[in-house]
């Protein structure tokens, strides 16, 4: 693979990128369920039972489950109800090759790339699950930080001893501001996986690249909510996922480094 021209890398990196696509929008689908369910009947049909039109129930064969082109042939219905396919599934494969294209575009296959491409992946799935269900489980924010600490071990995005500090401020920070809000409000603004997250960013880039990921967040996060007030989509009492926004700020830092402002 390291003979890979770069256009034989991208076209590989699109069609695994497709391919993990794939299986993050089953996962996203399935592991905020699986966290909820207390019988272990219907844990065991949603953690290990084969891809089901969620409608009719009906059993999807192979050739309904080739990524993005699946969706595209059936016209996003289902071949048996016709009901329609939610178009997250061919938007999280198309994001996931998308951006793994992108990692091998910048860092190419090297070690620098490979975890780039880890990292987006993850990413992908806390993005998805804490939109649609303000969750950050800390099933994928954990392996995130470890990660980040362990590659920049090699010194790839940032030294040790930035890695480090960059995980404990970026939690110190936002639990902070989650209890001086409460204090002043009596609210709770955000929840504890938002923490952990930043910590994970902070693994992952080290603390002097914490700023402008909040930055980032904050301005992103404000500007659609007040966007969503004038077009009426939303009421401003409306709970907002904060996570989405600090991953757009991780994809900033890592294509954009630690230093944009």
């Amino acid at each position: 693979m390291t003979e890979l021209s770069m256009t034989q890398l991208l076209i590989f990196s699109g069609i695994l990128g497709l391919v993990i696509g794939s299986f993050l929008s089953m996962l996203t689908w399935r592991l905020p369920r699986i966290m909820m369910l207390e019988e272990e009947a219907q844990f065991k049909e949603i953690s290990v039972g084969g891809s089901k039109c969620p409608q009719c129930d009906t059993n999807l064969p192979w050739y309904r489950l080739i990524p993005l082109f699946s969706w595209l042939a059936s016209k996003g219905k289902c071949h048996n109800c016709k009901t329609k396919i939610s178009p997250r599934y061919p938007l999280i494969e198309t994001a996931t090759a998308t951006l793994t294209i992108a990692c091998m575009w910048q860092f190419d296959l090297t070690a620098d790339g490979i975890a780039a491409t880890l990292f987006s992946w993850i990413l992908i799935a806390i993005f998805v699950i804490d939109y649609e269900h303000q969750l950050i489980l800390d099933n994928l924010s954990l392996p995130l930080l470890w990660l980040g600490l362990l590659f920049n071990s090699q010194n790839l995005f940032a030294t040790p001893a930035d890695a480090i500090w960059g995980a404990a401020i970026g939690y110190l920070l936002l639990w902070i501001v989650f209890h001086a809000f409460k204090l002043t409000t009596g609210k709770e603004g955000m929840g504890y996986g938002d923490f952990k997250l930043l910590a994970a960013l902070g693994a992952w880039f080290g603390f002097i690249a914490l700023p402008q990921i909040i930055l980032i967040a904050a301005v992103t996060s404000i500007l659609l909510g007040v966007i969503g007030m004038v077009l009426k989509t939303r009421d401003r009492d409306t709970p907002m996922a904060f996570g989405p926004f600090l991953a757009l700020g991780g994809w900033a830092t890592l294509f954009l480094g630690p230093n944009i402002f």
